[in-house]
């Protein structure tokens, strides 16, 4: 498995170069948005949704897609759980958006969650969480794994919790 790395640690990969990848735009299409990026300062997904019609699901899959390709895959057993955080939110916070708050590093809450799910991950943390956040990416088996150790909950309602994707 993947070690973990900062943001900063690795170059990122634009966004209309995995757009590209996905078949979602071509060459040409970036380009020009890249160029209307430059006098308009919007986000290339904005345009690209505004522009060319791109379904905002292929814009936040992309996005998906950049942000793990970045940070990469961390194995949560080599990752250290504060009790504290845990504390943040209630069993049926972190069943319903698959997020499991883990320790705070360098001033940031470093919050776990796997791919599929990082969207949703982002905009309950807007909300509930008020400080920064760092999202680590687990593989979803060993989230649902910690969430099970760490959020105990029934059977049928981890059973909801998958149904709700």
């Amino acid at each position: 498995m993947r070690q973990p790395s900062k943001p900063s640690a690795r170059r990122g990969i634009p966004l209309g170069q995995i757009l590209i990848e996905q078949g979602v735009l071509t060459r040409k299409q970036v380009d020009h948005l890249l160029n209307v990026q430059k006098s308009c300062h919007r986000p290339i997904g904005d345009l690209a949704e505004r522009l060319y019609g791109i379904d905002p699901k292929a814009v936040e899959d992309a996005w998906v897609e950049q942000y793990l390709r970045t940070v990469g895959v961390v194995d949560l057993n080599e990752v250290n759980v504060e009790v504290e955080c845990l504390r943040l939110l209630n069993r049926r916070q972190a069943w319903q958006f698959s997020v499991l708050p883990a320790n705070r590093d360098s001033g940031e809450l470093s919050v776990a969650t796997d791919a599929e799910n990082l969207v949703r991950a982002v905009n309950f943390s807007t909300y509930k969480l008020d400080e920064p956040v760092l999202f680590l990416i687990a593989e979803r088996e060993q989230l649902k794994q910690f969430l099970k150790e760490h959020y105990p909950v029934p059977n049928f309602m981890q059973e909801f919790s998958d149904s709700l994707r």
